[in-house]
């Protein structure tokens, strides 16, 4: 039929067009495994570095997984071009700044956990350790995995609500999992803590048998010290209570060490991956924010706790390495 294209033609066509593609991917039109094997003197043409180069410089806190999706390149040949470019990851650190008596009493505290635990007085997999944090609308900085890529040190500004919908979430958590999350309507008190403790946690820990053997981690928050909520915890515990002012209380007990978060696993780990699920699901309001708050604690196992604790244990020598001090792989 006149006009028609002969099928000769049109597989003509396709090869071309094939080999065109090939060739803007490759740099070659050999076999895709041959071109891929030889690319990396071609790929990483001076226009190459370019474009990821200015990719970066555009979005400079995208992940080399996305950046390497977004760019068509894989991932090793995108990872060579950015050695090249000399960029390098830059992750924002908090840290408080501590004095002489701040170190003396990390370094007096990983040494004497250490000795417990390596004697067998304390089991690692058998110690709850608990916290709360502020879970908001406006999302998250998730310092734990928020970086940039950049040949220096820049500043970078997050912009938040000055008075962004928020509550209190308290957890607690231990090698057999994930307890709670309790929330906290408003600010967090001696009363509302000591009910929650009584009523709820100890009462779990009762009816699982986990009490007998296992210690209770608190760190040194105000409602967390008073006697009302030291004398539950008494009554429970007895002297196996690591918290800050409790063995000036009750006798036994181990004074938990100030500006600690980096020995606190709901610090270094949980409060991190619960954020990081919570906003995959970009809640918009606070009853959605409960929700997938709760689901996200849902799908933490033992297993994924029992690692945590190992590296409970690991910090401590971090921080004798350190002399008390912060050590540097907190975010790593």
């Amino acid at each position: 039929m006149a006009g028609e294209v002969p099928q000769q033609e049109l597989a003509k066509q396709k090869t071309m067009a094939r080999l065109y593609a090939k060739f803007k991917r490759t740099g070659s039109v050999e076999d895709d495994k041959k071109a891929m094997a030889t690319a990396t003197a071609t790929v990483v043409t001076d226009g190459a570095k370019q474009v990821v180069d200015d990719f970066f410089a555009a979005d400079p806190t995208r992940s080399v997984r996305r950046a390497a999706e977004m760019l068509g390149i894989k991932r090793t040949s995108l990872q060579r071009i950015m050695k090249e470019l000399e960029l390098s990851p830059y992750k924002i650190q908090v840290t408080q700044p501590l004095n002489e008596d701040h170190t003396q009493r990390r370094s007096g505290f990983a040494q004497l956990m250490l000795e417990k635990l390596q004697a067998g007085e304390i089991g690692v997999k058998k110690i709850w350790f608990s916290d709360e944090a502020y879970f908001t609308l406006d999302g998250h900085l998730n310092k734990q995995h928020y970086r940039y890529w950049g040949r220096e040190r820049l500043e970078i500004t997050v912009v938040r609500s000055l008075h962004p919908k928020n509550f209190f979430v308290w957890c607690a958590i231990s090698s057999h999992g994930v307890f709670g999350p309790i929330f906290i309507d408003g600010t967090l008190s001696a009363s509302n803590y000591r009910k929650f403790l009584y009523e709820e946690f100890i009462p779990f820990l009762h009816g699982h048998d986990l009490v007998q053997d296992h210690w209770f981690m608190q760190d040194g928050a105000r409602p967390h010290r008073t006697v009302d909520v030291f004398e539950v915890l008494n009554e429970h515990f007895s002297d196996r209570i690591i918290g800050l002012d409790y063995p000036s209380h009750f006798q036994g007990g181990i004074e938990w060490p100030p500006h600690s978060p980096d020995l606190n696993p709901c610090d270094y780990y949980l409060w991190g991956y619960l954020k990081s699920k919570v906003w995959q699901k970009g809640p918009t309001n606070l009853p959605e924010l409960k929700t997938a708050i709760t689901t996200a604690v849902d799908t933490i196992d033992s297993e994924a706790c029992s690692r945590v604790m190992v590296g409970f244990q690991n910090r401590l020598t971090a921080v004798l390495v350190k002399d008390g001090g912060h050590f540097e792989p907190l975010y790593h």
